[in-house]
């Protein structure tokens, strides 16, 4: 069974007479999973090996390795990378991001966008990072804020 859009849910929240019969109603529509374990799932079901994957997300293997076991916390350009590293699309990149505690893609900030449209239509990581330099970005933010800052 397809789960609703997040939109859906909160037009039916806004709607409701009673918040019991909406938590009822949509008891299967939470996520009620942690960034750690969705990653883990994501990991297993792409088929992919550790060496690929990170080979994907240009990082490397001992980091994805402390991620997994919870020891570390990426940054939200490295949970990005894992996206690309995963081949997953932008909807679970996002849910990837918000579960790890950073905002999904906003698309009225550019280099989201560009991020989002590199996701949606299957491009690797170089390829996002040609997309993204053809804009002034790079998939590396902390890289953006320090030149805005010396420019």
């Amino acid at each position: 069974m397809k789960m609703k859009k997040t939109s859906e849910l909160g037009f039916e929240l806004e709607n409701t007479q009673s918040i019991y019969s909406f938590i009822k109603e949509n008891e299967s529509e939470f996520d009620e999973k942690n960034f750690y374990d969705f990653l883990a799932t994501l990991v297993r079901e792409s088929g992919k090996s550790k060496t690929k994957i990170v080979d994907g997300a240009c990082i490397s293997e001992p980091y994805l390795y402390d991620i997994l076991r919870g020891e570390k916390r990426p940054s939200r350009d490295t949970v990005i990378k894992l996206a690309f590293g995963l081949a997953v699309d932008a909807e679970t990149a996002s849910r990837l991001m918000m579960l790890a505690g950073y905002s999904g893609f906003y698309l009225r900030r550019k280099r989201d966008a560009l991020l989002q449209f590199a996701l949606q239509n299957n491009m690797n990581i170089m390829e996002a990072e040609v997309l993204l330099a053809k804009h002034g970005f790079t998939i590396y933010s902390e890289i953006n804020e320090k030149r805005s800052r010396w420019s």
